[in-house]
């Protein structure tokens, strides 16, 4: 806890200071104390991929043609896919694979 003096010499450096036209920097604030035992974390429980990322790449290209600019690894659970951004004639389009049946969609 801070004394009534250190507060006093505070407000009175910070009175100087704005007299001056000078600011000076915030107070940083004592850190505060977390309870962390309170706080469960969940088990991330999502199946195990099936297909890289080289064999969505291949089943896109398959199906669609054209050249991949960008691959990512999107949802979760039975929902995990990979979403690719796709290039074919100057056309952008998104295709989604999904990671564990290897499905194909979008365009």
């Amino acid at each position: 806890m801070k004394s009534v003096k250190t507060i006093m010499c505070a407000a009175l450096l910070s009175l100087a200071a704005s007299a001056y036209g000078q600011l000076l920097p915030a107070p940083v604030p004592e850190p505060l104390e977390l309870n962390r035992g309170a706080r469960q974390e969940r088990p991330v429980q999502s199946p195990a991929v099936r297909i890289t990322e080289l064999q969505a790449v291949e089943r896109a290209r398959a199906q669609f043609g054209g050249n991949v600019l960008r691959i990512t690894l999107v949802g979760e659970g039975e929902n995990l896919r990979y979403q690719l951004r796709m290039e074919d004639e100057g056309k952008i389009f998104t295709v989604f694979v999904n990671a564990i049946t290897g499905q194909v969609s979008g365009g």
